[in-house]
């Protein structure tokens, strides 16, 4: 698969993602024991965003090998896991940056990859 055609799939996956969680929201607000879901936090919609734009400009244009090299590529992914284990505990602030995260997604994704090319791909 180029690295084109995988970055429209994530784009289309974070797209369906986005309309998964109103559709699921909007039927969870319909239950009456259902108390609602934590206000989505600013600060963690702008961090989602910024922290997958970060990680997907890194990833397309190689930095330090990242996309190339399997152990680096995998401890990219491990330092990953451990900046989102380190998150606020905050339920708006998660509720946000996951949301903010997805966002972030489609958007990168639309601009590098359905209208554009990915950084760093060989024309």
């Amino acid at each position: 698969m180029t690295r084109r055609r995988r970055a429209v799939v994530e784009f289309l996956v974070s797209a369906l993602g986005l309309v998964l969680q109103a559709y699921v929201l909007k039927h969870l607000t319909r239950r009456d024991d259902y108390d609602g879901p934590p206000a989505v936090s600013p600060t963690g919609l702008v961090a989602g965003i910024l922290y997958q734009f970060g990680f997907h400009a890194a990833h397309d244009r190689d930095v330090a090998r990242i996309r190339t090299d399997r152990y680096r590529g995998f401890a990219v992914g491990l330092c990953s896991g451990l900046v989102r284990r380190r998150l606020p505990s905050d339920g708006a602030f998660r509720y946000g940056f996951d949301t903010g995260g997805l966002v972030g997604m489609v958007l990168y994704r639309f601009w590098y990859g359905v209208l554009r090319p990915v950084p760093g791909e060989e024309r």
